[in-house]
């Protein structure tokens, strides 16, 4: 059986390793001159916001999807900040990661795991694979090809922009800002690589390039002294997130965020990537279903996501003390000891809710 796979991020290199586990070959196309993100950046996997409460979500990911990755660092102290109020979250939040093309990323780790040859430089056409492979998955990261079926609903676009810097920092603790003057009513957050540098960034909503640099300028004059200095910038990226009405079509199936696996709160999507591109492999190789019952499943996780994300579009600073304040006296150390899905009980909640908030509105910095 000859399989490509298009994309060698998150999906596409846990489908690759899957795949070669079953005792598959296949081929990785990669259109960049190497695997990740171009630049390296700490993301977070938190334990209570995960699509799949466990106890440990690197256990997880080792025992039931066999994939031999580790974290960049434990996260012990969540620390929430909003225009008045801040709050610290004591015990296992969950882990930070690094993306790009450092040895420790994400990425990396799935590199040196595989056998499957990536052809760099390569941005094949997925139409044409289909009639020269019996399977090809698609996990580009990207609406592209999803478009180009006719499967893909828009519904949010983040903007990111930030930087690596140079400092003192705690590599077990993490910041987020839910302030509208830094990222409307998105958030900024400072991870740490280790005790000398961290990642700095904004994600914006919804938002235009111009008001996403203005407040990355106000942030950087009201937060850069929690740094010394910038050791490089992130290019402003703006990623796109949808759904699609179907993952398989004929031969061709999509994973990643070319398959809708990307929520729309702009908080989890590392796990749920990997998850789908480890399924899709044992859809094609066994013929399991364990895909389309995920699938499912994202399909309603996502739908309540994203009644929240349109609620959230609406809130103002007042709403965001309310939320850090919640958090606070020992509330928010209880709720991440919970063994229950916090973003799927506040967005079933919200599906009770009439909406009233227009998704492609924008708000920019005041």
């Amino acid at each position: 059986m000859r399989i490509a796979i298009v994309g060698a991020g998150l999906a596409g290199l846990a489908c690759a390793h899957e795949l070669e586990r079953l005792g598959h070959e296949c081929e990785v196309f990669e259109k960049r001159d190497r695997v990740g993100k171009m630049f390296n950046t700490v993301e977070t996997m938190l334990e209570s916001l995960s699509t799949e409460p466990s106890k440990d979500v690197f256990e997880t990911l080792r025992q039931e999807l066999h994939l031999p990755l580790n974290p960049a660092n434990h996260i012990t102290r969540l620390v929430l900040h909003s225009q008045s109020r801040d709050t610290l979250i004591r015990g296992h939040v969950g882990y930070t990661t690094t993306r790009g093309p450092e040895a420790r990323s994400l990425e990396q780790q799935l590199l040196r795991h595989c056998r499957s040859p990536v052809r760099f430089d390569q941005n094949p056409d997925v139409e044409e694979l289909a009639t020269a492979y019996d399977w090809v998955v698609v996990a580009t990261g990207s609406p592209r090809w999803p478009k180009h079926f006719g499967l893909w609903q828009r519904d949010i676009a983040w903007y990111i922009r930030g930087a690596n810097v140079i400092g003192d920092f705690n590599p077990g603790e993490l910041h987020f800002y839910f302030n509208t003057r830094y990222a409307g009513t998105g958030y900024a957050m400072i991870a740490p690589f280790d005790e000398r540098m961290a990642s700095v960034g904004l994600g914006v909503p919804d938002s235009s390039e111009e008001a996403v640099e203005a407040y990355w300028t106000r942030f950087r004059q009201e937060q850069g002294h929690l740094w010394e200095r910038i050791e490089d910038e992130f290019k402003l990226e703006c990623y796109e997130i949808g759904r699609v009405k179907q993952r398989v079509v004929g031969n061709v199936t999509f994973v990643g965020n070319a398959g809708g696996f990307i929520e729309p709160l702009g908080i989890t999507g590392q796990q749920s990537a990997l998850q789908s591109g480890v399924l899709a492999a044992r859809k094609i190789a066994l013929g399991d279903e364990a895909f389309d019952r995920f699938a499912a499943r994202w399909d309603h996780f996502y739908s309540d996501m994203m009644r929240l994300r349109l609620y959230v579009n609406a809130w103002t600073d007042r709403e965001m003390d309310r939320l850090v304040g919640l958090t606070g006296h020992g509330v928010g150390s209880v709720l991440i000891r919970s063994p229950l899905n916090l973003l799927d009980l506040v967005g079933t909640a919200m599906a009770h809710l009439p909406i009233t908030q227009d998704p492609s509105a924008e708000v920019g910095p005041s």
